[in-house]
């Protein structure tokens, strides 16, 4: 846990309740006081003097709603792996009364908010919302889906706040940053997670912009239940695949949401690289393997699986090829994967360790990503 340390002076003790009122514990750094003892805490996150907005505040969420507070959210419900995660990222872990199904097999809760685990509310999935269970919890804010906004209405009947989020883009996971940053007091936080998400897009395009069309290899991303199934031009896979400096197989779909596809059409794509997510949770590889898709007889004379250029996306921590915050680390992966030559694996590992000790509080196992 990442809670502020326990202050022993007065002096503290009175800058302590002043965090205590705009919400949930802080990520913080060593910080000396004069005349008092230092602090140690426990991540490199740094708490700046960025005011919290004034409350009663008024907010819009991404469907266009305006929301209003009348003071910090300390309480929240989700249903949503995204959503919560984020939460984690910004610090909010300790906030968090009730969340999707199944947390004690995503990874990035046992190593980073490993105290939720048995002991909050389970709300279910965003297509199937557990709406008693979400309001057993006693929340003062719920965060939902898009897929879950027919809940709305019910939520608010009982004077509970509702916000609703669609990551779909680069620029939605930042606009979500922001929102949950804003109705929590966490404005700091989401700023400097943004930054971070920012500079890693940045550096992508720095080292891809130069990248000529020929030298871009055709990536097919296979959906984590069968690989007859592709991420199609609209979707947020595709969008990563191109950031990466690739071409999305599936451009020639049309859609947002995992597409079939035929042997046939498969052939036409003619991938030069096949990728393979993870499973929903992150813990383990879907049901079909690599060696799978090299041995299928129909799959043969594919480029891809001609040069044995199919690659498993790495487990155990989160589906980089989801919009969580580390979706950047996805498309940095992606651009290694891709394009070794201006950016290694080694490159990216020390990346990826720095993003999840600054966010998460832990140490990522770069042997995950380098073998070694």
């Amino acid at each position: 846990m990442r809670k502020i340390a326990k202050i022993i002076s007065s002096v503290l003790l009175s800058a302590l309740m002043i965090f205590s009122a705009i919400g949930c514990s802080a990520k913080t750094e060593t910080t000396t006081v004069t005349n008092t003892t230092t602090v140690t805490k426990t991540t490199t996150t740094t708490i700046t003097n960025t005011p919290t907005p004034a409350f009663p505040l008024t907010v819009t969420d991404q469907l266009g709603r305006k929301v209003t507070l009348d003071a910090p959210a300390t309480r929240l419900a989700t249903c949503y792996y995204i959503s919560s995660s984020a939460c984690i990222a910004l610090g909010l872990e300790d906030c968090i009364v009730a969340a999707e199904e199944k947390i004690e097999k995503r990874p990035i809760y046992k190593l980073a908010a490993p105290q939720l685990i048995g002991k909050i509310g389970n709300t279910g999935s965003a297509k199937a919302f557990d709406l008693e269970a979400c309001i057993a919890s006693k929340p003062d804010l719920v965060i939902l889906p898009k897929k879950a906004k027919d809940y709305i209405p019910s939520l608010e009947d009982l004077g509970i706040k509702v916000i609703v989020v669609v990551p779909e883009n680069h620029e939605d996971i930042c606009e979500m940053f922001e929102l949950i940053g804003k109705v929590t007091g966490h404005d700091a936080e989401a700023a400097k997670l943004i930054k971070t998400y920012n500079d890693n897009l940045a550096k992508v395009e720095s080292l891809t912009n130069k990248i000529s069309d020929a030298d871009k290899p055709v990536v097919y991303m296979c959906n984590n239940s069968t690989y007859l199934s592709t991420a199609p031009k609209d979707m947020y896979q595709g969008s990563l695949i191109k950031s990466a400096g690739g071409k999305n197989a599936g451009d020639i779909l049309d859609g947002d949401s995992w597409t079939n596809v035929s042997y046939e059409q498969l052939l036409s794509m003619n991938p030069d690289i096949i990728v393979i997510p993870t499973n929903n949770m992150a813990d383990g590889q879907p049901s079909f393997s690599a060696e799978e898709i090299l041995a299928d007889p129909q799959l043969a004379e594919i480029t891809a699986v001609k040069n044995k250029a199919v690659y498993n996306m790495p487990v155990g921590y989160e589906a980089w090829d989801s919009p969580v915050p580390s979706g950047s680390l996805g498309l940095l992966w992606m651009t290694a994967l891709l394009h070794p030559e201006v950016y290694t694996m080694e490159q990216f590992a020390d990346d990826a360790y720095n993003f999840y000790k600054e966010f998460y509080g832990f140490d990522f196992d770069k042997s995950v990503v380098t073998g070694k």
